[in-house]
């Protein structure tokens, strides 16, 4: 229910007020029912918070309550990380303990600000220590900005770890792109798994461990992820995952894995191999797990396809190979595996492929044709204008289904520009008529609107 809504009970209220012939001198607006001027405070910034709470003591009570301060975003890092910080810790010790989602971000911080920052996010977790949290977000926290100065890193890892240990209810844990160390990054996840390891659903841990770090072979690691009884969606990268945790989880989370997200970069250590029965197992065990594989600067099929087991029920595939114009991809026999070996599971696929000594028209249309589920479709490359066209024909004659197509073409002249946006244009009642989102551009500046 709006705002219109709750004025129109105020003004209701107001009216039987009157009709009733009560004194209209006595009426003031701390009259209204608590119900509604809590409604009314859902919808103000926190300076107009703290001015309606002084028009009266009424108004003032119910400033206090627990529901206004539920959900909470901190903006603090870069060369604002005092004031931000300040005003953070200003609402952290009036209404800290009421927060349920806490929300921070870091801005970059940089070696010039690391000490401030980590002695302003001590005193916020401090301060903040008491709420119970439900979820739990602080992305690019990019710590290995902090090696110069490895007191203050370590400061703030232990601020982290004790501040965990206050909270006993997480369903949401994320802090991707948090770059730990690995002994660091598995204390704050033990910490975790000891205290909410039957609550936590959802872990975004992908980049959380530095890149150069092969986190599956570390015991200590695959001990605390035995702690995590009841989690839906797992994204993490390639060097946390083996053989063994694929089969924990198969065994800790059995009907429970519905998501997991795994990114291989170029700096993982992913020398490990994952058997088709290890995979197998799993989604023997979590019937609903659909997994997701987002390939980072790699593109030669000799590094792609060993991971891609044909038993993984991969939903969701992206690729972006990098800039290695001199590397032998071999890109349509990885597109040629993916659409093979995935055709009847694979909904999404995005593909940004920087590499200009292979054409992988033939296998897109491949791909399109053969994967009946194909639903997404996502290209950054070298493609001939034909190939859309003929995609755009498929569509429109239905014999494929996309509900996204979203093309860059590079390396287009300026003829062939025009043909795309003509193409765009020919099928512009199609693509309204059944709401889909296709988007044509190029790799240059093109303003096709």
């Amino acid at each position: 229910m709006g705002l219109d809504w709750w004025l129109q009970q105020a003004s209701r209220f107001w009216s039987a007020f009157i009709a009733s012939k009560t004194n209209m001198e006595q009426f003031k607006w701390e009259h209204l029912p608590d119900v509604v001027i809590i409604e009314v405070y859902k919808y103000l910034s926190d300076e107009e918070k703290v001015n309606a709470a002084l028009t009266c003591k009424n108004w003032g009570r119910m400033y206090y309550t627990p529901c206004l301060w539920r959900k909470r975003h901190f903006d603090i890092g870069g060369y604002r990380v005092h004031a931000n910080g300040l005003k953070a810790c200003q609402f952290a010790s009036l209404h800290g303990r009421h927060v349920r989602n806490l929300s921070l971000s870091c801005s970059h911080p940089s070696y010039h600000t690391a000490k401030l920052f980590q002695k302003t996010m001590e005193e916020l977790l401090f301060k903040m220590r008491h709420a119970k949290l439900i979820e739990f977000e602080l992305e690019r926290l990019e710590l290995e900005r902090f090696l110069r100065y490895e007191a203050s890193r370590d400061r703030l890892i232990s601020n982290f770890v004790r501040f965990f240990r206050y909270q006993n209810h997480l369903q949401e844990f994320d802090m991707t792109s948090a770059q730990f160390p690995a002994v660091a990054g598995i204390r704050i996840l033990e910490t975790i798994g000891n205290n909410c390891g039957h609550t936590t659903k959802e872990m975004f841990l992908e980049d959380f461990f530095n890149s150069r770090a092969a986190i599956f072979q570390v015991p200590r690691y695959l001990n605390t992820l035995s702690l995590f009884k009841n989690l839906e969606f797992l994204a993490l990268n390639y060097n946390c995952v083996s053989e063994e945790i694929i089969l924990l989880f198969a065994k800790n989370l059995r009907g429970k894995l519905e998501m997991l997200s795994i990114k291989v970069g170029r700096h993982d250590p992913r020398f490990q191999r994952i058997s088709g029965s290890a995979w197998t197992t799993l989604k023997r065990a979590c019937p609903k797990l659909v997994v997701t594989l987002w390939f980072e600067n790699i593109g030669n099929m000799h590094e792609i396809v060993p991971i891609l087991s044909k038993e993984i029920p991969l939903r969701d595939f992206h690729i972006w190979t990098g800039y290695d114009d001199d590397a032998d991809w071999r890109l349509n026999d990885t597109l040629r595996h993916l659409h093979t070996s995935y055709k009847h599971i694979i909904e999404s696929v995005s593909l940004e492929l920087d590499n200009n000594h292979e054409t992988v028209d033939e296998e897109i249309l491949l791909m399109v044709t053969s994967c009946k589920f194909l639903r997404d479709l996502t290209i950054n490359a070298v493609v001939l204008i034909p190939t859309i066209q003929q995609i755009m024909e498929l569509q429109h004659e239905r014999k494929i289904n996309l509900r996204t197509f979203r093309v860059t073409a590079c390396g287009l002249s300026e003829n062939e520009w025009t043909q795309l946006a003509e193409i765009r244009d020919n099928y512009t009642t199609m693509i309204q008529e059944r709401a889909l989102d296709f988007r044509f551009t190029t790799d240059l500046i093109v303003d096709f609107s």
